[in-house]
């Protein structure tokens, strides 16, 4: 029987090792070395000796990314470990160091004419997208002195706060006996949320009232967080770089023109109803009036505990029935113990994927507790790592997808789970109870997060503007209303949902990249429900290409079209086939 696994942060560093102490001390000599560059750097630099100054910058990057990778993975997994805090910062201060040290090259390279840029990416091909990705940022660079201050402005300032917000949320403990039935022990947020897919009415509420009588007790304090951050990120990029918006700044970081953005959160918005009728839809299967506590309750109960181990083989199946090779790079990620999956205290909430360096393995954290959700999660993050993977050609400034294609493997993944899980159904009531699961996921992959982002435009407006914390949170609560309208009963409780969600904190407007991803995925997956295998190797190769090139362009080479309207209202047509599906069934 196969064990919860824990990943071996030993195969990068064993904290105060005399390998850990000799890469700092490299790292440091490698800064040094690149810095002689300075000297050297010259508008007529020749192309073969431009070659070999991108090679040294890469193998700085390469190394720091590593030392990096390896403090935020040892205080993710453990995020009251005083010394693993106290490292992270110490290497959160080091690599604005090291930033400012190699910041010449960038200014430089900004700052070159164009008749003097054009060969030397040219003799550069393999760097070709990410150095006219830097040279693109020339309007919003400042001078050299001025980008110091701000890379060891931020080490103190924003990034130690969103540190502090993550230090007190990670150490929330809920009580149980809110929860009838509890039995008064407290449990992690990953362990609670597990009741809110409850099949009882109660259990639901109770797990969403006690997670936000919890937040609410610090809402004030992670709200003057989340202001702070966002008049950080006003003064620096609005003031000082002069972007257009506080959003421009993720959209030039993800290569999307703004009117692909605004295309997607405006059908989205006008398509809100279609998840609306959904709601009423499952309010009737389920004869009950639908509260917000209710929105991922189950058609039937989910009682089964599924093991860790025929959890993995259900996900590895699926990947495996789509292609052997996406089957082989998701189990590299666990047979090789980059996988922590094993419930602890301390350990950061939620799921993510780190992809540290193109040569190596991914890292994956999750919470598996045994429930079908955590399936879905393991795809999910496993997704991520098998794309990561088939990206490991590229250097590491192109190896990276942006955000915006980021999640096409993951939720991909998560498409062929669903599809085996239907195909083995044995009732219309198992099957149903399948559609009910896609188009919960539908909601929060891309209504929920698309309203997010909406607010998250409000919410930085209004910050300027002198609001309250306080005004944020009824603002918030207006957000849901609209969303909601009739299909769904809100209560207060919910006005803190906000202050819960690390995306808002840690990336702003970050989350339009998971209703871009599901919608993508959406078209993708009608592809190759008429293709068949034809559609494996053109997949694939979408994937290889990692963040080699524009989203725009990475799209258009696999066959779809312009980020418009029309593409996005594609997505929500599957949708619209999964709704009337699920009518037939019931």
């Amino acid at each position: 029987m196969r064990e919860i696994p824990h990943w071996n942060l030993d195969q990068l560093y064993a904290p105060d090792s005399p390998a850990l102490k000799s890469d700092l001390a490299a790292l440091d000599e490698q800064a040094a070395r690149f810095a002689r560059w300075r000297e050297r750097l010259a508008a007529d630099i020749t192309p073969a000796d431009f070659t070999r100054l991108v090679a040294e910058l890469e193998d700085v990057h390469r190394l720091a990314h590593r030392l990096s990778g390896y403090a935020a993975l040892a205080f993710a997994q453990n995020t009251q470990d005083q010394k693993a805090l106290a490292f992270m910062a110490k290497m959160d201060e080091k690599m604005a160091d090291l930033g400012n040290e190699l910041l010449f090259f960038e200014i430089w390279w900004k700052e070159l004419p164009e008749e003097k840029a054009a060969p030397l990416i040219a003799a550069a091909p393999d760097f070709a997208y990410w150095l006219r990705r830097t040279r693109a940022l020339r309007p919003h660079t400042l001078p050299e002195e001025q980008e110091k201050i701000v890379n060891l402005k931020d080490v103190t300032g924003r990034e130690a706060l969103i540190a502090l917000y993550d230090s007190i949320t990670n150490r929330y403990r809920y009580r149980t006996d809110f929860v009838p039935g509890g039995d008064g022990r407290e449990v992690t947020r990953d362990e609670l949320m597990v009741r809110v897919r409850s099949d009882q009415p109660e259990v639901r509420a109770g797990a969403y009232r006690e997670l936000y009588r919890v937040y609410a007790q610090d809402g004030p304090i992670l709200g003057q967080i989340y202001q702070t951050a966002v008049r950080d990120w006003r003064v620096e990029n609005i003031r000082l770089r002069h972007y257009d918006s506080p959003q421009a700044v993720r959209h030039k970081a993800n290569d999307l023109p703004p009117e692909a953005v605004a295309a997607l959160l405006k059908v989205a918005r006008e398509r809100a109803p279609l998840f609306g009728e959904f709601f009423k839809l499952k309010a009737k299967a389920l004869n009950i009036k639908l509260r917000r506590y209710d929105l991922y309750a189950p058609l039937t109960a989910d009682d089964q505990t599924v093991s860790f181990e025929d959890g993995v083989t259900e996900v590895l199946e699926a990947f495996g029935a789509f292609s052997p090779r996406f089957r082989e790079l998701a189990a590299a990620i666990i047979d090789g113990r980059r996988f922590s999956a094993r419930p602890q205290p301390g350990k950061q909430g939620g799921a993510f994927c780190y992809s540290m360096l193109p040569t190596d393995l991914p890292w994956v954290l999750m919470t598996y507790n045994g429930r079908r959700q955590d399936l879905f999660t393991m795809a999910h993050e496993l997704g991520h790592g098998l794309h990561s993977q088939l990206a490991k050609e590229h250097n590491l400034f192109h190896f990276h997808a942006t955000l915006p294609l980021a999640e096409t493997a993951s939720t991909f993944g998560e498409m062929l789970l669903a599809d085996r899980l239907m195909k083995r159904a044995a009732s219309n009531r198992e099957r149903a109870n399948m559609l009910f699961h896609l188009l919960d996921d539908a909601y929060a992959t891309i209504g929920r997060q698309a309203f997010f982002a909406m607010f998250e435009i409000q919410a930085h407006e209004m910050i300027e503007n002198g609001a309250t914390v306080d005004e944020l949170a009824d603002a918030y609560h207006q957000n849901l209303a609209e969303q909601f309208a009739d299909a769904v009963d809100l209560t207060d409780e919910f006005r803190w949902e906000w202050v819960s969600i690390p995306h808002i904190f840690h990336t702003p407007f970050y989350v339009y990249a998971y209703s871009f991803g599901q919608l993508l995925v959406y078209s993708l997956w009608r592809q190759y429900e008429k293709e068949g295998p034809a559609f494996v190797p053109r997949l694939t190769a979408l994937l290889a290409k990692g963040g080699s090139a524009p989203p725009e362009t990475i799209l258009r080479e696999s066959g779809l079209g312009p980020l418009d309207e029309k593409f996005w209202q594609g997505g929500f047509e599957v949708i619209e086939k999964m709704l009337t599906d699920l009518k037939a069934l019931l």
